[in-house]
C-alpha cells in the first residue's frame, strides 16, 4: 500500500476566518510531516500564497526592506503577519483564550 501523499494548499487572501485558520492548520500539518527547518517553512509557504494574500506578503517584505528591517524567516513570524492581516482582533483573543 502506498503511503498518502500530503499536499499543502495556497490561500488567496479570502477574508473568511475559517478558511484562513485551516489554511494555517493545514500548512502546520504539512510542514510537521515533511519535517522541514524554519527557513524551508517560510519558503514553501510564500508559493503557497495567491492572489491577494501573495501581494500582501510582498508589500510587507518591501516595507521591511524600506526601512532596513530583517526579513522574515521563521514560520512563526510569517503566521504572525498574515494573521495580523486576515484575522480580525476579536477572533485573535478568542484564539489566544
Amino acid at each position: 500500500m502506498c503511503p498518502k501523499k500530503i499536499e499543502a494548499p495556497t490561500f488567496n487572501g479570502c477574508h473568511d476566518l475559517w478558511i484562513f485558520d485551516m489554511w494555517i492548520s493545514d500548512m502546520d500539518q504539512f510542514f510537521e510531516w515533511h519535517n522541514l527547518s524554519d527557513n524551508k517553512r517560510v519558503s514553501y509557504a510564500k508559493m503557497m500564497l495567491i492572489g491577494e494574500a501573495q501581494l500582501y506578503l510582498g508589500d510587507v517584505k518591501d516595507c521591511l526592506e524600506r526601512r532596513s528591517k530583517p526579513l522574515i524567516t521563521a514560520w512563526t513570524k510569517m503566521k504572525q503577519k498574515l494573521q495580523e492581516k486576515y484575522l480580525v482582533q476579536s477572533y485573535r483573543n478568542k484564539l489566544i483564550d
